[in-house]
């Protein structure tokens, strides 16, 4: 594909720093590093110089860098200036080059011209995204794993052992007068159960890649006064929200996000669960178990002192709470000893949030609970885990049509097996699919 226009945006966010950069790529990049920078760029090393405006004004020292297709990140003629970065600075110098010859950019439209000109397919594209946005250390090697096409040789690798067990069983059907059993279905069953293995493995990966970009939600119910918001502020590293003994304090969910072990959480602090008359109490509550619904782990807040009452489990059990760790808070009061242990089939904390005694113990449960098992896994989409299941479903179909001799139907199942696979990594992709994978990045990427 060749562009027919040029395109240009500011590729840093928005706001007051150091440096700021704009990407240009297009047929117009020359005319424009002619016009606005006017020195000679050798492509793909950094040149100190100026930007000017159509008065030949100096507008301020930049580094530029020019890539010549197809040695280009997008596969076209590429231009990068890293300005300081000052908003008015990095717009003016927008305006100027909007006016020479190009236009302001769609959100991801660099990285779409990259996967049109062949430069990735479109599982590297979608991994592009997926490390800009990238919650933990974890998810972001997952996306340069996925980024340097480890998925997509996976992919590749089925695709091709489809291919081969499709053209064999081609020719079985067209051309039966040549007998050429050695290319039968049944000759490549032992490739064809490698193939579905392989298949499950890439799914269970993908389904790991999914959580991996998913921010996990901790929602902290309780009763009153056992130490909720305390324990979400200990999480969080700062007084966020309000601690005090009188009942009711905190009527509202208070949304907070924290790193914890290098992977970015949401904490949600809840008011406490009691019966109450007071309307904005039951309001409160009425938050707090619709926070419920969203979160990924339930900490289940207690006083060590009382234990888990009939209350408590009533609370539980009312709300459908299944998945959810116990906290026994207050340990400072028991004189016991921070652990994590296992009661009654419930993982269950032994802390003190006041004294920050077990604190680190939690953080480190929550983050191995948040990640995914292995290091081989990438970054995925549910479109990934669609299209792979799918072609799992076709191929498990090939299998019962081979044991009834229905030749024609086993080629059928292979060639729909072939087109998911295939659509997994750009192949049989329409434009409004593309429009809406490529609509989720952000602007100059």
């Amino acid at each position: 594909m060749t562009a027919v226009d040029t395109i240009v945006s500011i590729s840093t966010p928005f706001g007051k720093s150091a440096i700021g950069m704009l990407r240009v790529s297009g047929p117009n990049t020359t005319l424009i590093i002619n016009q606005i920078i006017k020195k000679n760029l050798t492509p793909r090393f950094a040149t100190h110089c100026s930007v000017k405006d159509d008065n030949n004004k100096k507008i301020d020292d930049v580094i530029a860098i020019f890539y010549k297709n197809p040695s280009s990140f997008t596969g076209e003629d590429m231009l990068e200036i890293h300005t300081h970065g000052n908003p008015v600075i990095l717009n003016y110098i927008l305006s100027i080059i909007c006016r020479k010859l190009a236009r302001q950019s769609g959100p991801g439209e660099f990285t779409e011209r990259a996967y049109l000109n062949n430069k990735i397919d479109l599982t590297q594209a979608e991994a592009v995204a997926d490390l800009i946005n990238a919650s933990s250390i974890k998810a972001t090697k997952a996306a340069m794993m996925s980024l340097h096409g480890n998925f997509s040789q996976q992919i590749k690798n089925i695709l091709n052992a489809v291919l081969e067990i499709r053209a064999a069983v081609e020719a079985s059907i067209n051309f039966p007068e040549d007998d050429i059993p050695e290319k039968s279905f049944l000759i490549y069953k032992t490739t064809f159960d490698k193939i579905i293995d392989e298949l499950r493995n890439l799914i269970q990966n993908a389904t790991n890649g999914i959580k991996l970009n998913e921010q996990d939600t901790i929602v902290i119910i309780g009763k009153p006064n056992v130490g909720k918001s305390s324990i979400a502020n200990a999480l969080l590293g700062e007084h966020r929200s309000i601690v005090s003994s009188i009942s009711g304090t905190t009527r509202d969910a208070i949304h907070s996000d924290v790193m914890i072990n290098q992977t970015v959480m949401k904490i949600i602090d809840t008011a406490g669960i009691a019966d109450t008359s007071d309307p904005l109490e039951l309001e409160g509550i009425k938050i707090s178990l619709k926070s419920i619904q969203e979160s990924t782990f339930v900490l289940y807040v207690v006083d060590d002192a009382t234990a888990l009452t009939q209350g408590d489990k009533d609370i539980l059990q009312k709300n459908n709470i299944s998945d959810y760790w116990i906290i026994r808070n207050k340990i400072d009061k028991t004189g016991k000893q921070e652990t994590v242990v296992q009661e009654d089939g419930i993982k269950t904390f032994y802390l003190s949030a006041q004294n920050k005694r077990g604190i680190d113990l939690l953080k480190n449960h929550l983050s191995k609970q948040a990640m995914p098992d292995g290091d081989n896994v990438g970054t995925a989409r549910a479109r990934h885990l669609n299209l792979l299941n799918s072609a799992l479903q076709h191929l498990y179909m090939c299998n019962d049509y081979n044991n009834n001799q229905q030749l024609e139907l086993v080629s059928e199942e292979l060639k729909l097996a072939h087109q998911s696979l295939t659509s997994l990594i750009g192949g049989n992709i329409d434009e409004d699919l593309l429009d809406k994978i490529f609509s989720d990045f952000c602007i100059g990427k």
